[in-house]
């Protein structure tokens, strides 16, 4: 049987006597992943040194990398030119291949923190209507109960077309032009075959996840959204890899007892106990959402081994089963930030 191979030019693994790849980030911040030159490997290389181990890794954008050998990377998104007054961080939005299914549902994630936040829905909602088109009027309804609700709850799940999200990135595109705040939607956690086969056929299993454990695929979904995106702190049930597609996340990992400790020191301070193990409503709103931003992202004094991964496109990064992570897109301008992972094992 033919070998297959990877090219782990840049790979890094941290739990390593030295840490050639990874540098301490002024303190007091996290240990930044970081590319290295290494050298070619393959799937038993990867299961020795990082599947065995349980030690993370992040693979770069190379001929070998898991997320390249992905079709959606270059079929599904398209880069938007801003101008050189709009920042150094590249903007993406579909691509015209999506727009044949646009018609399709998918489960969203709907934010609205801050009072601002709940007028630009209401203002995304009134733009819909003032369209000529009756599938945008039908997008409005669908906002409808969610606004009504927002006075009891910041976080909402529905079910809407990719539609929904077409507009809100034509909406968020308008709004920049006039500095505005954004529309905040997330396709998170969408189950892969739930996909339409034409799109789930951009998305083959990667042969690191088919070959390394058992060929187990315990979940897999896609995670499309307008930026800022923002999962808290949270640890799997199985190992994780975690594919970037387009635009730019940052993770933070820490190993599992350092992940214990800080999420605890969380719930005491919030007099709250919640399910740590997966991603829950309960940690995506109200004061456990801020909890664990703040002891995350916002803390000067981090502790010891935390890790920071920066993906960008083309990227990935294993994850492994029992690390505590939390997942935030790089950029903020409500543009598109799009992922795709396996749970394996």
């Amino acid at each position: 049987m033919k070998k297959t191979v990877f090219n782990f030019r840049r790979q890094i693994c941290i739990r390593q006597l030295h840490y050639t790849s990874g540098r301490k980030l002024p303190s007091p911040g996290p240990i930044l992943l970081e590319p290295y030159l290494g050298h070619h490997t393959d799937v038993q290389t990867f299961r020795e040194k990082a599947f065995g181990p349980q030690t993370p890794c992040v693979f770069a954008q190379d001929d070998g990398a898991a997320t390249v050998q992905l079709p959606a990377a270059s079929k599904w998104f398209r880069k938007i030119e801003l101008g050189q007054s709009s920042g150094t961080l590249p903007a993406w939005t579909f691509a015209s291949h999506m727009d044949q299914f646009q018609d399709w549902p998918f489960p969203y994630e709907l934010i609205t923190p801050t009072p601002t936040n709940t007028q630009v829905l209401a203002s995304f909602r009134d733009w819909l209507i003032s369209s000529n088109e009756s599938a945008d009027h039908l997008l409005a309804g669908i906002l409808e109960p969610s606004l009504a609700d927002v006075g009891l709850h910041t976080f909402f799940r529905l079910f809407a077309p990719l539609r929904l999200l077409i507009k809100a990135l034509e909406f968020n595109h308008l709004q920049s032009n006039h500095q505005q705040e954004y529309v905040n939607l997330y396709i998170a956690q969408s189950s892969l075959p739930d996909l339409p086969p034409e799109l789930l056929s951009d998305l083959p299993t990667p042969d690191l996840v088919r070959l390394a454990g058992k060929g187990d695929v315990y979940s897999s979904s896609i995670w499309l959204g307008t930026e800022p995106t923002y999962t808290p702190l949270h640890r799997d049930p199985n190992p994780n890899l975690f594919c970037q597609l387009c635009s730019t996340k940052l993770i933070r990992l820490m190993p599992p007892a350092l992940g214990d400790r800080l999420f605890y020191e969380v719930q005491k301070r919030i007099r709250q106990q919640a399910n740590s193990r997966i991603r829950t409503v309960e940690m995506m709103e109200g004061k456990e959402r801020e909890a664990l931003h703040e002891a995350v992202w916002e803390n000067k004094d981090l502790p010891e081994k935390v890790y920071e991964a920066r993906l960008g496109p083309g990227e990935s990064l294993f994850i492994p089963n029992g690390w505590w992570h939390s997942v935030k897109s790089k950029g903020s301008h409500g543009y598109l930030n799009g992922s795709v992972n396996w749970w394996f094992r």
